[in-house]
């Protein structure tokens, strides 16, 4: 149990400041705000094949694969730096880019096996490109999912924080408490994501 609480609180050790070394942390976008221009639109798994595609034609060191992926979605799309570099380590691990170290830069080369996976899901590639033509997010719908995501964020700090002194006075009954009330939570929330449009307009 003290275990779990080490792994689950945000300040619990060493390990959370090592997430930029994690390639799947970088491709859904940043933590504590809306998503970087374009990135909302990234599902999870596609920026490898997007960065795979930004190599298809050249060679490119990270700061021109970004620069790339933003001229061809006029804008639209910019990965940041915390994205880009942990996936193309992620990508060189596996062998489907080869990195050249020219003066103070890698580059990046797309290998045979990188070009065979991009043409394997080519179909990703072009669906992203797709939705990246529908209308964007509103910015206060933006703005509403950074809050969110900050709330919750602090949720999880305040539980956990508070169940490291309920754990040591192995208060079993507060522990269960808290349970209850997370999971009433949860259950509010698919209530309100599942309820009829038509009852959602009468409640605005």
């Amino acid at each position: 149990m003290h275990d779990r609480i080490r792994a689950h609180h945000p300040e619990g050790g060493h390990h959370a400041h090592r997430h930029g070394h994690h390639p799947h942390r970088g491709e859904g976008g940043r933590r504590g705000g809306p998503p970087r221009r374009g990135e909302g639109k990234v599902r999870r798994g596609e920026a490898r094949y997007l960065l795979l595609d930004a190599l298809r034609d050249e060679p490119k060191h990270g700061y021109e694969i970004i620069k790339a992926l933003e001229e061809r979605s006029s804008g639209q799309y910019a990965p940041s730096p915390g994205t880009v570099y942990p996936t193309l380590q992620y990508l060189e691990d596996m062998g489907l880019v080869r990195a050249d170290q020219e003066a103070a830069r890698r580059v990046y080369h797309l290998t045979e096996t990188g070009r065979t996976e991009l043409d394997a899901h080519a179909e990703e590639v072009n669906a992203f490109w797709a939705r990246l033509k529908e209308p964007d997010t509103s910015a206060a719908i933006q703005a509403e999912i950074g809050f969110l995501e900050d709330e919750l964020e602090h949720l999880m700090r305040t539980v956990w924080g508070g169940l490291r002194n309920a754990l040591n006075r192995d208060d079993q009954k507060t522990i269960r408490r808290v349970r209850e009330v997370i999971e009433h939570s949860q259950n509010e929330v698919r209530r309100i994501l599942t309820e009829p449009d038509s009852f959602r307009d009468n409640q605005e």
